[in-house]
């Protein structure tokens, strides 16, 4: 499907958007992405890289058909990594200066449309505001407001006070350049419009999963402790505490925890915790999906994900999951495919873990409806979702 109009990205890293810039590139429409650093331009010299450094390139590579239209800044994504030792620190410096140097080429560009990302892009629209072109937020989060209110939760004092003191202003000088908006979920599109966001420039396009890759067990194990699963970066936000506390809730032995993720603000949560979980800081996306074939409950009970993608990946290997009411992703869990519980509450979180322990037969076919509600979120999906909120706005501007 050809659009017949030219689109740039911009995004200091990659997260979702190496889907959204397949999507443009299939639809001949993608013009420039620029990003901080991009594998795909050093691709010649990667096998001369340490094992440790190529894996995390490999983060932020994208679809080879992407690479002549990559703009990226080698130098300054070095200097980005070796002195942003935070993410007040990038935000501030590597984000910023990504920012600035976006919005001064802007006008070298034949465009229609700029697609750009929270923390980088407040400069950036306000240029593409000046040259006259339509702009978007592909929001990955929620609104910064309802970010501060909640982060109290998870958040030391000076990391609150820096949301509301330096970040959310940014945020907001940045949606007054916006035109629209994409969110991932519905609680994130709640949560723009409760904060007065027209619902006519709002868009929700949830994330896809590779099937092939997160396809479904074959197997299903009703003997011995109940293997629970939680995938994620390992901090408050994502409930790690309450996790923890609601296994110690349950009788001893009678679960098996595996926390797997890169090490976050919880390290003194696990040292705590020593000896009720098996920790695993990263594993490969193959075995990381056969981890979630093995587990009997994936948790994730998080106090604030705009989506969630391990929810997807867990139920479409056929593992059924515990989710908080504040996890984006649970549009998908409720339709079948396992149990949302109150945020912030382990308590009701140890009352779902019992459950499932005393009604172990529930969970095949829980988990087998999972995997049917999970195959709706193909990344074939999300594309053709992307493309068609694009023609949307085309044919408004």
């Amino acid at each position: 499907m050809n659009l017949n109009m030219r689109v740039i990205v911009a995004h200091p890293n990659r997260q979702y958007c190496h889907q959204l810039l397949l999507a443009l590139k299939e639809a001949e429409a993608l013009e420039r992405f620029f990003t901080l650093f991009s594998p795909n331009k050093i691709a010649r010299w990667k096998p001369l890289l340490p094992p440790r450094l190529r894996q995390h390139l490999d983060k932020r590579a994208v679809d080879t058909s992407i690479t002549p239209y990559i703009h990226h800044f080698p130098g300054r994504f070095l200097l980005h990594r070796l002195f942003d030792r935070s993410l007040t620190d990038a935000v501030k410096r590597g984000y910023e200066w990504f920012d600035g140097a976006v919005a001064q080429r802007l006008h070298r560009y034949t465009f229609d449309l700029i697609i750009t990302y929270e923390n980088s892009n407040r400069r950036t629209l306000r240029a593409a505001r000046t040259l006259g072109k339509p702009t978007v937020l592909d929001l990955a989060q929620i609104h910064h407001n309802d970010i501060a209110e909640y982060g109290r939760a998870f958040m030391t004092p000076s990391e609150w006070r820096r949301e509301v003191e330096e970040v959310n202003p940014r945020k907001e000088e940045a949606l007054g350049y916006t035109d629209y908006v994409f969110t991932l979920s519905r609680f994130a599109a709640e949560s723009m419009l409760r904060h007065g966001w027209p619902p006519e420039r709002l868009f929700t396009i949830p994330l896809g999963v590779d099937s092939v890759r997160f396809r479904p067990k074959e197997a299903y194990c009703r003997q011995g402790p109940l293997r629970l699963l939680f995938v994620g970066t390992l901090t408050r936000r994502k409930g790690v505490a309450l996790l923890l506390e609601a296994v110690r809730r349950l009788p001893p032995q009678a679960t098996e925890l595996t926390l797997i993720g890169p090490m976050s603000d919880a390290e003194d949560l696990l040292r705590r915790h020593s000896g009720h979980f098996r920790y695993l800081p990263f594993l490969h996306h193959d075995a990381l999906a056969e981890q979630y074939r093995q587990a009997d409950l994936f948790v994730f009970p998080s106090l604030l994900d705009s989506w969630a993608q391990t929810v997807l990946e867990a139920m479409a290997c056929g593992t059924p999951v515990v989710v908080s009411q504040r996890t984006g992703a649970r549009e998908a869990v409720e339709q079948g495919g396992g149990w949302v519980v109150p945020a912030d509450d382990a308590r009701a979180l140890a009352e779902a873990l019992s459950h499932c322990l005393d009604n172990r037969s529930e969970l095949q076919a829980m988990g087998q409806r999972a995997a049917r509600i999970a195959q709706q979120y193909s990344w074939e999906h999300y594309r053709r979702q992307v493309i068609a909120v694009i023609q949307q706005i085309a044919a408004r501007t």
